[in-house]
């Protein structure tokens, strides 16, 4: 297939890349970093800087192709709330407005379990969008719960939508930057007793999904999966396990949450008051959430609608971090 990647830049973007050329596809890569395009050009991949918010360029790539698969996303605990929902919202519009009139028959959108953060997490989340009134009120889970509508707006058989948890993997720039944050010479914090539970995706367990997405049958189409790797660890043993790969000696250092959350919270309402800020602040309630809030899915969905099952344990995962 002729398959065109948007994202292609970011870390899963880029190993899908990798993965599908394996596959013997046609592939074009959307990104906006210069170096990571010439990178990867340089590694045989065809590539194109294109802005996803370029309706007009963003057409023209599509024209050709069968697939579609939209990575592109701006993820981040801080930022910008134009900037969330012009990239997440806007952005996932656009790709549905390219390929209208174009040969694709497919749309693979990538959305989050942020989605699932206005939620209570007594119980494993279901494929279900969550109602209007759970919309999640930081500006990265509300944009994609709003292109997760976008996505379930449009004809049912021309998209299908995966919805990942915490992929970590080569390149990772998301959960492994906050793990190394916690580790000290001799021990690893963790805030509260790390006792929650975390769903977390071995990024090739992802691609294996992807994958399946792309030749799914149409009575599969038309709707969001959770994915994961079925196996929610806590946070502590997740510290453990990421520790261990360097010393068996790693202590565990406890950390009152509610100091913790004041002083995050007092981060995050300064930097909203710093016109132009660059930088993010090194904890936010956000981020505060993501190591000491349960969340898991239910990945019976993904398992019945599209034959997926997650292969790669989260220690096979973590064996292949450098």
């Amino acid at each position: 297939m002729r398959i065109v990647v948007t994202g292609a830049t970011g870390s899963l973007g880029t190993a899908l890349m990798y993965r599908l050329r394996d596959q013997n596809h046609s592939l074009l890569g959307l990104g906006l970093s210069e170096a990571k395009l010439k990178s990867l050009s340089d590694e045989g991949f065809e590539m194109k800087r294109c802005d996803i918010g370029d309706l007009v360029t963003l057409t023209e790539c599509v024209a050709d192709c069968d697939v579609v698969i939209h990575c592109a996303a701006f993820a981040a605990p801080f930022g910008n709330k134009k900037r969330f929902f012009q990239t997440n919202v806007q952005g996932t519009k656009n790709v549905f407005e390219a390929v209208k009139n174009s040969s694709v028959s497919r749309v693979i959108a990538i959305s989050s379990a942020s989605i699932f953060d206005g939620m209570k997490h007594d119980l494993p989340h279901r494929d279900d969008t969550p109602e209007l009134k759970f919309r999640p009120k930081h500006h990265y889970g509300a944009s994609k719960y709003d292109a997760e509508l976008v996505c379930l707006s449009q004809p049912r058989g021309k998209w299908v939508g995966l919805r990942p948890r915490a992929v970590f993997g080569k390149g990772d720039q998301t959960l492994i930057p906050r793990l190394k944050r916690l580790i000290g010479k001799s021990h690893y914090k963790t805030i509260g007793k790390g006792e929650n539970l975390i769903d977390v995706t071995c990024l090739s367990n992802f691609i294996d999904a992807v994958c399946l997405a792309i030749k799914a049958p149409k009575d599969s189409l038309g709707k969001f999966y959770n994915i994961s790797n079925g196996d929610a660890r806590t946070f502590n043993s997740i510290m453990q396990t990421y520790t261990s790969k360097y010393s068996s000696s790693f202590k565990q250092r406890k950390i009152p949450y509610y100091p913790v959350f004041l002083l995050a919270s007092f981060n995050n309402l300064i930097a909203n008051l710093v016109p132009g800020k660059k930088w993010e602040p090194r904890i936010t309630p956000y981020g505060l959430r993501q190591v000491t809030t349960s969340l898991v899915l239910d990945i019976s969905g993904a398992k019945d609608g599209l034959g997926w099952i997650p292969k790669k344990t989260f220690e096979q995962g973590m064996e292949e971090l450098e």
